[in-house]
């Protein structure tokens, strides 16, 4: 193996920055923090690694998750929901997918990643584009199955994965933005 291939993380067996991160205590609450905030980045930087790993080293990486880090994922993502509108970024609201997306197989109820993804959809309608086309944009990233359960959600009908359904709404608009 190359010293490149190892210290990239593709041929370490480890993504360079680890899962493991996302179980830190310091995530308790992270959903009620000012965004941006710090903790913001070091899911990013998760996340930019995930999906910069070959295959394998990316399965490890939601084998090593447990419902902490993932429910940390979760979070990430209806944060991003709302970094993507004041941002006007398709690629904010792709991360915050794809960490949905490792999240839901390691969620003790996958339910926990329905608020973040009906975010997610008023996100990508209001950016213009569709929570079905990101889907199909992540799903090389993403476990088959959590693709297949992103997918049911995108299908059920729209009134069911609107903000009032799940109990969400916009507070502000532009930069100031927020799924609550």
């Amino acid at each position: 193996m190359s010293r490149r291939s190892s210290a990239d993380g593709r041929g370490s067996g480890a993504p360079p920055v680890p899962v493991s991160r996302l179980k830190d205590r310091r995530f308790d609450g992270y959903l009620g923090h000012p965004l941006p905030h710090e903790r913001d980045a070091i899911v990013d930087a998760v996340i930019t690694s995930y999906l910069k790993a070959a295959g394998p080293v990316r399965q490890r990486a939601i084998d090593d998750l447990n419902t902490r880090s993932a429910s940390v994922l979760s979070v990430y993502g209806q944060r991003m929901a709302s970094a993507a509108v004041r941002a006007g970024s398709v690629d904010t609201l792709r991360r915050g997918l794809v960490a949905v997306g490792m999240a839901q197989v390691r969620l003790d109820d996958a339910r926990e990643n329905l608020y973040p993804l009906t975010a997610l959809n008023d996100a990508a309608s209001l950016l213009g584009t569709s929570l079905r086309s990101l889907i199909t944009e992540v799903s090389d990233s993403l476990p088959p199955s959590a693709i297949d359960e992103l997918h049911a959600f995108d299908q059920q009908q729209e009134q069911d994965k609107s903000l009032e359904s799940m109990g969400l709404r916009r507070l502000g608009s532009g930069q100031t933005l927020l799924y609550s």
